[in-house]
């Protein structure tokens, strides 16, 4: 049993809103994970106030929807990045959403390419083999014609 292979549809182009809103997503995705956050820890009480200092100097502030802790030999919190940095890492973001994006368009033009080409050749083997089969026919026909010349079309019997 064969299966037909059927195209429906064309590869989908690189539209500029698909990618907008991918990218939408990625920074949504960003936002509420700690991937903008940073991750600030001590051994020794002293050791993680002066990183929470130093952090804040450059821009970090305490973010609350993480919890903080200050167990024995174990202090750390995380701190929202600034936004310099925020933006930054967007942008990068950005630029690996628009790499993804294209590397999916390729593998799908590659993939309507392919189902295209055995598509055609399907149909091109079906066509040859009707072709081989209407000479089988005629060819068929033609030796039945030659065996009744020779033998005559039915059995005489006087």
């Amino acid at each position: 049993m064969t299966t037909k292979i059927t195209i429906q549809g064309a590869a989908p182009k690189f539209d500029e809103k698909v990618l907008k809103g991918l990218q939408a997503a990625r920074h949504i995705v960003y936002e509420q994970t700690d991937e903008s956050t940073a991750f600030v820890r001590g051994e020794i009480p002293v050791q993680f106030l002066t990183s929470v200092i130093d952090h804040h100097d450059k821009g970090y502030t305490l973010n609350l929807k993480y919890p903080v802790s200050f167990g024995s030999g174990s202090y750390w919190c995380r701190m929202d990045k600034p936004d310099s940095i925020k933006i930054g890492e967007c942008q990068a973001l950005d630029a690996q959403v628009k790499l993804e994006y294209i590397a999916w368009l390729e593998s799908e033009h590659d993939r309507y390419k392919k189902l295209l080409t055995e598509q055609l050749l399907a149909a091109a083997e079906a066509k040859e083999k009707q072709k081989e089969e209407l000479k089988r026919a005629k060819l068929l026909e033609s030796i039945r014609e030659e065996v009744n010349d020779a033998y005559g079309e039915a059995l005489v019997i006087p």
